[in-house]
């Protein structure tokens, strides 16, 4: 038996969500020989300990800064808290002799190299879904240089990488350059499995009320200051900013002047700086008309907010880049852009507004949502780890033959 721990240190948010839906997936497919333990936080949120897999929420918890009596004491916390997070895993390992695979959905980039060499000198194989080559943020007084070979060495020392499309699989190449390389697998994002998707508002109704969300994460390479930028040439839409900004400067600097001047131009701009509870994500895509997403060309990733609106059957507005791409070309669930302008991403909610075809974009919907389904994701991820087996078996005949040769 393939017994795979699944490491997501995250008690919440997207990567525990990511992990609940592919485990299920893996768990309730009875994937040929393997079985799946999830090792994550100790204060892990009740929905993802009610699964049909073990949970081991043994990492220290990241601590609030309300916590500690002084910034130094929370600043030493902060600082130690990787190190200690790491070395319990080990630990947990160490007694677990029946792990024979540990699969990271997060890592700390300067720790992972050490890390990886440690687990497999257990005789345990390393996997790693790389959902963006380069974090979006990491501390200021780390160069970049220095944080690129961090990257580059653990993604190396692993069995197996996977990422989510042959765009990203196609940048992490060449970021790893000429060397000999680990497999790396395409395994597709799921459309998220929502409570509340049944009995949806008609989507000609809901195009009708020209209610325009932007979802997710405020950082530049979202372009968010895109879609403000074009709101004066919306007449009779609403923007709604449903997110938490992770760049500041770009919010305070950028993105609230810009609301501001949309609010004084007589466009209705609602926004909220802040994360959303589950709860309240269902009623926000059940509302409103379409979802637009202006990522920019640094934007090379599958965003799981596709995936999101696919699920709440809502009609999406993007520009043409990364794992979008892909998907556009091959669903039809709205309109995209390709010139990166104001009146472009203007013209191409117009005519969505305008032409689309309500049973059309609901047929392409809900193909989409057969063709990235968790199982589709669950399959792939297991043929990741065969390969990463064959690989092996192929990296030790040729070293037999190599011996044997120089033998001779």
């Amino acid at each position: 038996m393939n017994r795979v721990c699944m490491y997501v240190p995250s008690a919440n948010g997207g990567h525990a969500r990511y992990a609940r839906e592919l485990m299920t997936a893996l768990a309730q497919a009875g994937q040929r020989g393997y079985a799946f333990e999830l090792v994550s936080s100790e204060d892990l949120e009740q929905q993802f300990r009610d699964v049909p897999y073990d949970t081991h929420p043994i990492l220290p918890k990241l601590r609030a800064r309300s916590e500690f009596s002084s910034g130094a004491c929370w600043a030493f916390n902060r600082v130690t808290h990787y190190a200690r997070r790491e070395w319990r895993l080990l630990q947990w390992l160490e007694s677990r002799p029946d792990i024979t695979a540990v699969h990271f959905q997060e890592w700390t980039p300067w720790l992972a190299a050490p890390l990886f060499r440690r687990i497999r000198a257990m005789g345990k194989k390393v996997f790693y879904t790389v959902h963006n080559v380069v974090p979006h943020r990491y501390p200021a007084r780390v160069p970049k240089r220095l944080m690129h070979r961090w990257i580059r060495q653990a993604c190396r020392l692993t069995d197996g990488l996977f990422v989510h499309t042959d765009v990203l699989a196609g940048e992490l190449k060449r970021f790893l350059g000429p060397d000999k390389l680990p497999p790396i697998n395409v395994v597709p994002h799921g459309v998220w499995t929502v409570p509340d998707a049944q009995n949806l508002p008609p989507i000609q109704q809901r195009l009708n009320d020209k209610k325009l969300l932007f979802f997710g994460t405020i950082r530049r390479n979202k372009g968010l200051d895109l879609l403000l930028r074009a709101a004066e040439k919306l007449p009779g839409y609403s923007i709604t900013v449903a997110g938490y900004p992770l760049e500041r400067a770009y919010y305070h600097n950028e993105i609230l002047p810009l609301v501001d001047k949309a609010r004084a131009a007589g466009v209705k701009v609602e926004l909220t700086g802040e994360f959303l509870p589950d709860e309240k994500v269902g009623p926000l895509f059940r509302s409103h008309s379409a979802i637009v997403m202006p990522y920019t060309q640094g934007f090379a990733a599958q965003s799981g907010v596709v995936f999101m609106a696919l699920a709440y059957e809502l009609p999406v507005i993007a520009s043409e880049v990364g794992g979008l791409r892909d998907l556009f070309s091959e669903f039809k669930i709205g309109t995209t852009f390709a010139q990166y302008t104001p009146d472009a991403l203007a013209t191409a909610v117009q005519a969505l507004h305008a032409g689309a075809s309500a049973s059309e974009l609901l047929k392409h919907m809900r193909a989409a949502k057969g063709r990235f389904s968790w199982d589709v994701a669950a399959v792939a991820t297991i043929a990741g780890y065969e390969a990463a087996t064959a690989n092996a078996k192929t990296t030790q005949a040729h070293d037999c033959r190599v011996a044997t040769t120089s033998a001779c």
